[in-house]
């Protein structure tokens, strides 16, 4: 008997592939998840690249790009709780593992594309939310520096396409938004190996809203990303079932949050990998979350609200989807080959109700959080070496240091048990937790941050805690951008701030104020910045407005020049605002 050789079985695998037509299309969706008091959060995409780099910056080399043909208008609000939205199917990307994903939006400013007014939108990405007085808000959301995309990191990875399958003659048709491709059973068949992934945007985390103007309530809502990518050939879910009927206040989508979580590096606390709302049928999906065949991940499960005793399920064993499974998606042509996820369920739980109170942290007087920090509300089982886990989470007001609004906090005891992979029920015990019954840990954090210490806690009798500030990360330094502030027209605007971002995400500001009111030669500092790393490549932006002048309209710009300082201490950027 004649054997040929592995590695010339695999070439000769590789020539069958060209000459029979082998090929890979890619599909993209995107999905997240949005507080309660949201309706609508419209993002709109213009293209999205790809990057074997999960370091590359968007004016570095390696970027494969496609312009999607016609805007694509997602809304994270429905596109939740395990539902993905189509942004684009079909892409003829290379085979191979990229580690990062570059989404190309459309800015609020910019002229209203076909697709978000087909959805309803006023702007092309939009917030509408409810606020605690019931009045009802439709805001552009604001994104920082757009034209630079949102950076998004991931392991995904394309295949070869399907040689067994080319080899025996099958046809397939691929239908996208891009690209169309049909093949038929002739002498030369055409085989498709479609690879899907997923974008996942932190709707707790990411949406920031903010005031400004001399406003009392918050007039502006930033995205400032945190969003992950995700292989759906490396993911699974975790689903279950809520008896709202012991609940006083349940009308619409309930004020309930379910969030996946993992021990931090440092095994201090546990953080927070994923979250989605709980449904107003008291249904959840968490997906995609993370796993492997080879070693399935346990993840936490916490199930928290304001009007409810927080719920928590330890080791909850996370399986891979079926093959080549995705969720229920809102495209036609995904829907059509879409398969059950098979995800992970906790069964049916019911909920105790609870009453609750509101926290007002801020920082220690004369310590700054960084822009884009966020402060938790952490609650410990009373069991031995157990740590904290987070139960509420909030991104700060950039530019006032504080919340946008108070935090609610149940004073409920915590119900926790352990999930059974053998399907039978979970056995809650209430407890009150090591910090009591309605105490809190508080802590901020931040990306180039170590986490802030666990020593504050908040009760209801206690509601205004003093955060503690932020230290570098270990082998992050100091360093500082200079910024040169000239207006185009002298004297048009009196207030400002300036934004220094990273890849989507907000990462410090500084007040234009005394820069507008000096007018020629002003210049700015801001120190303090994460240096020395690969998140160290930054930009800036501005918003800039006039109390004087009450019908100047706000003004946004965003510069393009990149300030790198993942191998210097100090920048410089020339800042002329229209």
């Amino acid at each position: 008997m004649n054997r040929i050789p592995v590695a010339l079985a695999v070439s000769i695998g590789g020539l069958c592939c060209a000459v029979a037509g082998c090929s890979t299309r890619t599909d993209v969706s995107v999905t997240g998840n949005t507080p309660a008091q949201y309706s609508h959060v419209w993002i709109t995409a213009q293209a999205v690249w790809f990057n074997t780099s999960a370091i590359a910056g968007p004016d570095d080399g390696g970027w494969i790009r496609f312009p999607l043909s016609t805007p694509a208008t997602i809304d994270l609000v429905t596109e939740s709780g395990g539902t993905l939205g189509s942004l684009v199917t079909g892409l003829k990307l290379a085979p191979g593992t990229y580690s990062q994903v570059r989404l190309i939006p459309v800015d609020a400013a910019a002229p209203l594309t076909s697709s978000a007014q087909t959805a309803g939108a006023r702007y092309n990405t939009e917030a509408d939310y409810v606020d605690s007085a019931s009045t009802p808000h439709q805001l552009p959301l604001e994104l920082l520096n757009p034209d630079k995309g949102i950076g998004i990191p991931g392991t995904l990875k394309v295949p070869v396409g399907n040689v067994g399958a080319a080899l025996a003659g099958t046809s397939t048709t691929t239908t996208g938004t891009t690209s169309t491709a049909t093949t038929s059973n002739t002498t030369t068949p055409t085989t498709t190996t479609t690879t899907s992934f997923a974008i996942t945007f932190d709707g707790a985390r990411d949406l920031t809203p903010f005031t400004y103007a001399a406003a009392t309530t918050p007039n502006g809502i930033l995205l400032s990303s945190h969003a992950s990518a995700f292989d759906l050939s490396e993911v699974g879910g975790i689903q279950g079932q809520l008896t709202l009927t012991n609940l006083t206040s349940t009308a619409g989508l309930p004020a309930i949050e379910v969030s996946a979580q993992s021990l931090s590096a440092d095994g201090t606390r546990h953080v927070v990998v994923s979250r989605t709302p709980v449904h107003a049928d008291g249904s959840f999906l968490l997906y995609p979350l993370a796993t492997s065949s080879s070693t399935p991940a346990d993840y936490d499960l916490v199930i928290h609200g304001p009007g409810i005793a927080t719920i928590i399920i330890k080791t909850v064993q996370v399986t891979l989807a079926s093959s080549a499974s995705t969720a229920t998606t809102t495209s036609t042509e995904a829907a059509a080959n879409a398969t059950t996820i098979n995800p992970v369920s906790v069964g049916t739980l019911i909920p105790r109700a609870a009453s609750a109170y509101t926290a007002h942290p801020a920082p220690a007087s004369g310590t700054a959080l960084p822009a884009g920090a966020q402060i938790a509300f952490y609650q410990t089982l009373a069991t031995a070496g157990e740590v904290p886990y987070v139960i509420e989470a909030s991104p700060i007001d950039p530019f006032n240091q504080v919340l946008a609004g108070p935090q609610a906090l149940s004073t409920g005891t915590v119900d926790s048990g352990t999930y059974s992979a053998s399907g039978a029920s979970v056995t809650l015990v209430s407890a009150a937790p090591a910090e009591h019954a309605g105490g809190y840990l508080v802590a901020a954090s931040a990306p180039s941050f170590t986490d802030g210490p666990l020593t504050t806690i908040v009760s209801a009798g206690t509601t205004t805690p003093v955060v503690p500030g932020l230290t570098l990360a270990p082998g992050v330094t100091s360093g500082s951008i200079s910024a040169s502030v000239i207006q185009a027209t002298a004297g048009k605007y009196d207030h400002g701030e300036l934004l220094v971002t990273h890849d989507g995400t907000l990462v410090a500001t500084a007040p234009l104020n005394t820069a507008l009111a000096q007018g020629a030669g002003a210049t700015i500092t801001v120190n303090g910045l994460p240096t020395g790393t690969s998140a160290a490549l930054y930009y800036v932006s501005v918003r800039a407005w006039s109390l004087r002048n009450a019908s100047a309209k706000l003004q946004r710009q965003s510069y393009p020049t990149a300030i790198d300082l993942r191998g210097s201490a100090t920048g410089a950027v020339q800042v002329t605002i229209n």
